[in-house]
């Protein structure tokens, strides 16, 4: 059993606790917002361990609503597109505050900060840019899940002193797949 599927087994309950309350998919996609928009807050304001844990419920959400929809078929089109434009809106915003941080702190930080943001959303810019010119570009190995990964360690164990590790790891394997992902698809373009 992979560690994907355990997730789903361990939030099984609370999914179908949800379903049985009538929970939509994207009523669960909309609560990651405010957390969002705290997580943010909580990291410009240097309190790295509540903005991390703020973060870390926005990102269950995206897993909930992910999992309700499979479960009931609800899942639709565009509920996927808002689902994503959430999820980067979230991401950009953790990183903002930290950059938000820095910014009185460490300018040098503060930059890197913006750089793993700007990196970031590159990463799915590429693929979704591919894919809608008709490539295949499910590539890279630094998605989202890794990221998101990487950021948690850095509000959790890291902390606001040496966050900028992880920071410099988040810019690094994004830029990384970015490159990955640029190369796939002009290979393609060799190919044909």
């Amino acid at each position: 059993m992979s560690l994907k599927d355990r997730g789903r087994l361990l939030l099984r309950p609370l999914v179908r606790l949800l379903v049985a309350m009538g929970v939509s998919p994207s009523a669960v996609t909309l609560a990651a917002i405010p957390l969002s928009l705290g997580s943010a807050y909580t990291f410009a304001t240097g309190r790295f361990f509540w903005g991390g844990a703020l973060a870390a419920l926005a990102g269950l959400c995206d897993t909930l609503d992910g999992e309700i929809s499979r479960l009931t078929g609800r899942g639709t089109r565009v509920g996927a597109v808002l689902d994503s434009v959430v999820d980067r809106f979230g991401e950009s915003l953790a990183l903002a505050g930290v950059a938000w941080f820095y910014f009185n702190v460490n300018l040098l930080y503060a930059a890197l900060a913006v750089g793993a943001l700007i990196l970031s959303l590159l990463v799915s810019y590429v693929r979704a840019r591919a894919e809608g010119a008709g490539f295949d570009c499910r590539v890279g190995w630094f998605e989202r899940p890794v990221r998101v990964i990487v950021f948690l360690f850095g509000a959790f164990v890291l902390g606001r002193t040496y966050m900028p590790w992880a920071l410099g790891v988040i810019a690094v394997g994004s830029l990384a797949t970015v490159a990955h992902r640029l190369v796939h698809v002009v290979r393609q373009t060799q190919n044909q």
